[in-house]
């Protein structure tokens, strides 16, 4: 049989030094096997997963050395309210500093490189697959897919930026990221579902000034999850500062109007640090994924 498989995309916030990066997935996965009412061994033959960190080193290295130069008094205050605040804003708000870059995105090569090592010889075979994304990584989902299906060219892999030896002598270190057309095809005719949890997609959509300049904001709003048997489900708490709802404002453009796009309310906290971060743990997440994968 072939195999569908989940693709586990994080959102941001600092890593610690001890902390398994697959624990969150873990705990949804735990939590689909139990919600499919299959044993795990009938559901781990019929799905797969994909775990993606893209909390590596130089991203990690790079915000505590601002963080540090800038507050070494504060590395020895834990208690001290600005500690927290200051580390809000130096890890999560940096990871989107650091992902919104204009050069080559680290971000987006690193997330690409783990998803291609595990899909690659599955999708030769058949396989079809999922994306289940969090925060900050809903937004990179979210720019692969469009990236995959509004390409300006149908052959090229665009939601990889391509290096420029010449303005920037430091992308000849770069591994060349190259996707035959072939694959690309099989990208898009493989994907099936999308799954955002705690999204700031919409907040995202200021990014591109083409789309609120002129008119009407947004009416030119691109949804890329389209087409017979593939659907998005977009996760949100109302007391999670950073999730936004999605359908309606991607149902200013008519062209999105017969797509299955569908924003579901769930209760994962009482404040809202803690309702941000307890998707990958509830109850009623894990059931709508489980039956829509079903």
């Amino acid at each position: 049989m072939r195999k569908h498989y989940l693709i586990f995309i994080h959102g941001m916030g600092e890593r610690q030094p001890d902390e398994n990066p697959n624990s969150s997935y873990n705990d949804l996965w735990e939590r689909l096997i139990k919600k499919s009412g299959k044993s795990i061994e009938e559901f781990e033959g019929q799905f797969g997963r994909i775990c993606t960190n893209w909390h590596v080193d130089p991203l990690q290295k790079a915000a505590h050395t601002i963080f540090n130069a800038s507050f070494p008094q504060l590395q020895n205050q834990p208690l001290n309210p600005m500690r927290g605040i200051r580390g809000f804003i130096s890890f999560l708000m940096g990871d989107v500093v650091a992902y919104v870059s204009e050069d080559v995105n680290f971000i987006r090569r690193t997330v690409w490189t783990q998803i291609w090592k595990d899909l690659h010889d599955p999708l030769e075979q058949g396989a079809t697959y999922s994306i289940i994304a969090h925060s900050l990584g809903s937004v990179i989902a979210f720019d692969y897919l469009f990236h995959l299906f509004y390409p300006k060219n149908e052959d090229d892999f665009s939601f990889i930026p391509k290096p420029d030896p010449v303005a920037r002598p430091e992308d000849r270190n770069l591994e060349a990221i190259t996707i035959k057309p072939e694959e690309i095809k099989l990208l898009r005719k493989q994907f099936r579902h999308f799954f955002t949890m705690g999204s700031p997609i919409g907040l995202f959509m200021m990014r591109k000034g083409s789309l609120w300049m002129e008119g009407e904001p947004f009416t030119k709003l691109y949804n890329p999850v389209r087409d017979q048997g593939r659907s998005w489900y977009n996760f949100w708490d109302s007391e999670d500062a950073i999730a936004y709802p999605l359908a309606e404002l991607f149902k200013r453009n008519p062209e999105n109007k017969n797509q299955i796009l569908v924003d579901i309310p769930v209760e994962t906290g009482f404040l809202i640090f803690d309702s941000h971060t307890g998707y990958w743990d509830n109850s009623d997440v894990a059931q709508k994924i489980a039956n829509v994968i079903a």
